[in-house]
């Protein structure tokens, strides 16, 4: 049965198709907003890097002087070959938890922007938490390649070491000098920082077009009719829904993520213990105070708005040309 406003359930699904398709319209969508997320990460990781849209400007800028269009593609390869499972475990954990929870809830007569929000809450955090065996490591290698050789100006050597420019070199680099506890550097904070940034995430979706819908039935409808769910009109609440979703997720969980990738990117001290959350968060605090929570939130507040209406329009498109015809 399809759900309001157009959507397709897990049960109505070709998955077949869901998963062929969707590697490759999501593998597309990766190219074209990867050169934010590297910048993202060096404003990060790198103390010398400058905050602020200014300073995401600059890293930008310096990358291309410096290193040419491929600094801003550096790790791609390890983050679009391995994203692959990643990503097909976390559409089928959030499709079929988003239909469990829907359909625990729909007798219950709550309102639909709670049934939504709930359902999307519960199944955007078990697909993040489900997915993060496969994402850590790509996250911890791909963003050591995007600052391997990004020694911007006034500091940032100690963040990675120079080794081979591919993924896999870099993988047999931590195994070697960090073993298979490197790979999941900060697995703790990435669960901290992605689980509820998913689960925000999906949940304000789900919210937010309930209520977009709400709002176009009480201004288009005609007779208590509601207004028709039109492709345009559905594409444009689900486009408008995932801008609003982005800009809010962004600035709430901008702090952690800032975190996450300090202490993922950070080598070890020799002999030392690894990079604690607690100590990291001090440290950062110290050095720039709160400010440097919100390092990179340009960059990221662009990437995850851009990447959050390019996402729900495109899974939501790709959810409809995968649907099943309609049981006669």
């Amino acid at each position: 049965m399809a759900a309001r406003g157009g959507e397709v359930d897990w049960e109505r699904l070709d998955k077949r198709k869901f998963f062929v398709y969707g590697g490759g319209l999501f593998s597309a969508l990766t190219t074209c907003l990867y050169p934010l997320s590297a910048i993202k990460t060096r404003q990060m990781a790198l103390d010398g890097a400058p905050a602020g849209l200014k300073g995401a400007v600059w890293t930008g800028r310096t990358v291309v002087a410096t290193e040419g269009i491929r600094g801003l593609y550096a790790g791609f390869g390890t983050v679009i070959f391995g994203m692959i499972p990643a990503r097909m475990l976390y559409m089928a954990s959030l499709e079929l938890a988003k239909s469990g929870i829907t359909t625990a809830l729909r007798p219950l007569g709550l309102p639909d922007a709670s049934v939504a929000g709930a359902a999307s809450f519960v199944g955007g955090g078990l697909a993040s938490f489900s997915s993060h065996a496969v994402m850590v490591p790509l996250d911890v290698v791909s963003q050591r390649q995007m600052i391997r050789t990004g020694q911007l100006r006034g500091g940032g050597a100690s963040a990675a070491p120079a080794v081979g420019p591919g993924g896999a070199a870099m993988a047999r680099h931590i195994l070697a000098t960090e073993g298979v506890r490197g790979l999941y550097r900060g697995l703790g904070a990435s669960i901290a920082t992605y689980v509820p940034s998913s689960a925000i995430w999906w949940s304000s979706y789900g919210v937010w077009q309930t209520l977009l819908w709400d709002r176009l039935d009480a201004f288009v409808g005609e007779g208590g009719a509601g207004a028709e769910r039109t492709q345009g009109r559905t594409v444009a609440v689900q486009a408008a829904a995932g801008l609003a979703t982005g800009c809010t997720s962004a600035v709430l969980t901008n702090p952690l993520d800032v975190v996450k990738t300090r202490i993922q990117t950070r080598q070890r001290e020799a002999g030392g213990a690894g990079l604690s959350w607690a100590g990291t968060a001090r440290d950062l605090a110290e050095r720039e105070g709160w400010a440097g929570f919100y390092r990179g939130l340009a960059p990221r507040m662009v990437s995850t708005c851009a990447w959050g209406t390019a996402m729900v329009t495109t899974y939501e498109f790709l959810k409809r040309i995968c649907a099943l015809p309609p049981e006669s």
